[in-house]
């Protein structure tokens, strides 16, 4: 069911939520997203579906159209209701079948309301539970001290959504925050998984002398892969572009018995092929969507540590990293 409200106020979506019985008794965070009009939807299929197994409040705030106006503006403005450039809020609920497990806000504020946003979103936290700041867009150049992502104990960012997410993702790093997260960082959880059982016994030992990373040219999650290997490791990591293939294609590992090749066979699955054996190993390993990277960073909801260490790594891009001589493979195997 969704209720549109036009020419509303903060107080009359309170009051509509209650004439609706909500009951926020069995939410365990509010969910804030930051989009636009032609983001709005792809944005709340994900935070739908991962509030299946987190059940959330969603409050989406939707920016204004660049030209500061929309259709019904132009006609309010037309017949003069309202001053040119004054503000306004619309706004929808949804419940039921259109809002996942709990109720959905989606704010619409044009003009002096627009500028106003975390304003507009306090009334409906709910209280004593955690709030996330998601930006499945374009990200602010510092999260923890915009408007919304200072309501936030977690804000998550999307840069595989910027037409270069490593260049986006390097923009943010020197204003990281405890409590950032980018969504191209939770996709390479299993990757990282993989790689650490994978070369368990290799790194121990000590039998690994460089790695080639192949991957989606200015893909943000290969530039994460790269780092990691980097700092866990201490090994030359080198990166290959793999037009076409979006994300992780291959990772090639030189040891002193040969290659070792994980490598991305389809969308379900990827091949280990190990040095001297005739019959690569295929194991499942399902390309993250949107909804199970959602899912898992509302699971976390603490701030990620080695997120944090590999993502100081693009501050310091010009020192070279090198992995004490103590890493072991517990460390490589820190995919938190």
């Amino acid at each position: 069911m969704i209720i549109n409200l036009t020419e509303t106020t903060t107080d009359q979506i309170v009051s509509a939520l209650l004439a609706e019985g909500v009951s926020s008794g069995s939410r365990v965070l509010t969910l804030v997203i930051d989009t636009d009009r032609d983001g709005l939807e792809a944005a709340l299929v994900a935070a739908h579906g991962a509030s299946r197994d987190h059940p959330c409040r969603v409050v989406a705030v939707v920016a204004p159209a660049p030209d500061g106006a929309h259709a019904a503006d132009e006609d309010r403005r037309h017949h003069g209701s309202r001053p040119d450039g004054a503000g306004h809020l619309d706004a929808q609920i949804r419940l039921g079948h259109d809002a996942g497990a709990g109720e959905t806000l989606v704010l619409l504020p044009e003009g002096e309301a627009a500028r106003h946003a975390d304003t507009l979103v306090v009334p409906f936290l709910l209280p004593d539970v955690p709030v996330v700041a998601w930006w499945p867009d374009a990200p602010p150049a510092r999260p923890a001290t915009s408007p919304l992502g200072a309501l936030a104990t977690a804000r998550i960012t999307n840069t595989p959504s910027q037409p270069d997410p490593s260049a986006a993702l390097a923009a943010l790093a020197p204003e990281y925050t405890r409590g950032d997260i980018d969504l191209a960082w939770t996709r390479i959880t299993l990757w990282r998984a993989m790689v650490a059982s994978t070369l368990d016994s290799l790194v121990r030992t000590g039998t690994v002398h460089g790695i080639v990373v192949a991957g989606e040219p200015r893909n943000a999650s290969v530039s994460l892969m790269i780092r990691w290997l980097q700092l866990r490791l201490g090994v030359p990591v080198e990166r290959e572009d793999a037009p076409g293939i979006p994300g992780i294609a291959t990772i090639t590992v030189r040891t002193d018995t040969g290659e070792l090749v994980i490598s991305r066979k389809d969308h379900e699955r990827v091949m280990i092929t190990r040095p001297g054996s005739a019959r690569p190993q295929v194991v499942t390993m399902a390309r993250r969507e949107p909804v199970a990277t959602m899912r898992e960073e509302l699971r976390r909801l603490a701030p990620d540590l080695v997120y944090e260490e590999v993502l100081a790594t693009f501050v310091a891009d010009a020192e070279p990293v090198a992995a004490p001589p103590t890493h072991t493979v517990a460390k490589l195997g820190d995919h938190q």
